[in-house]
């Protein structure tokens, strides 16, 4: 697969753009896109060819497809690609062309209801496909070929750790991965505000508590123990640690990071319909 059709060049587009393309330098890139800006950037960073003033034409071309529009203009986008037919190649067959969508919240259902075609893959990538390191849930659709799933598997592992899951699991990994990236987010901003507030400036905090995360999921990754058991090795007796472990239980830290993922996945569902 040399050819991806990139519909969509905004962020996370163009984000697995640049990790299919370090999977494979080869990779020829085209794009349709409305936005004047982001179509030129696509143009100029990926070197990408523009087939926005003929969207239809991206699809006979391309080996791949990778939706990433918003889902709201995902009916617009189908009428442009293939005006609402079932979409064939240049010898009149039906197009085996099959499509990834990263669009959150939209089911399979509806994707193979309004593109009519069951070659599907659905995607849920996080912010750090940008630097290949997102956990990526993916769920693969009955009318793609082993083959197929293969090819676009080994292409989709520049985009970081891939998680094979059934759909009705994918509102549990947009929670845990998509949305939870920010709740980490959140809390490396408090861990050096927290810094800041014990007299250290945040310009050397934030790096340090970027440190201790990070430290953190490698002690726990090579240890290979329950995240409580490297808990009880820090605390000791009397010590600062259990006393600050202390107050995060106040806070009810745990349970409403529980309560966050709970309310993202019940949020994706909702979306989903």
């Amino acid at each position: 697969m040399n050819k991806i059709a990139l519909i969509g060049a905004g962020f996370m587009g163009s984000a697995v753009a640049r990790a299919l393309r370090q999977t494979d330098p080869s990779i020829t890139i085209g794009v349709v896109e409305k936005d004047d800006t982001r179509r030129n950037t696509a143009i100029t960073e990926l070197g990408a060819r523009d087939f926005s003033a003929d969207p239809a034409e991206v699809v006979s071309w391309a080996d791949l497809v990778v939706l990433a529009i918003k889902p709201q203009d995902l009916e617009s986008a189908a009428a442009a690609l293939f005006a609402g037919a079932r979409f064939t190649d240049r010898s009149g067959s039906e197009s085996t062309t099959p499509f990834v969508s990263i669009l959150a919240g939209t089911s399979l259902d509806t994707l193979e209801s309004v593109l009519r075609t069951d070659r599907l893959i659905r995607l849920m990538p996080n912010l750090a496909a940008e630097i290949g390191k997102s956990v990526t849930g993916v769920t693969v659709g009955s009318g793609i070929t082993d083959t197929q799933r293969d090819s676009i598997l080994r292409l989709l592992e520049g985009v970081g750790t891939l998680v094979d899951i059934p759909e009705s699991r994918m509102a549990a990994i947009t929670a845990l991965s998509g949305s939870g990236i920010a709740f980490v987010f959140e809390f490396i901003d408090a861990m050096a505000m927290g810094a800041v507030l014990e007299g250290i400036p945040y310009n050397q905090a934030l790096p340090a508590a970027l440190d201790v995360v990070e430290s953190a999921a490698l002690l726990l990754r090579e240890n290979g123990v329950h995240p409580e058991e490297m808990v009880s090795r820090v605390c000791s007796p009397s010590g600062t640690t259990v006393t600050g472990i202390r107050a995060l239980a106040r806070g009810r830290m745990r349970a409403t990071v529980i309560d966050a993922l709970g309310a993202a996945a019940e949020r994706s569902r909702e979306l989903e319909g």
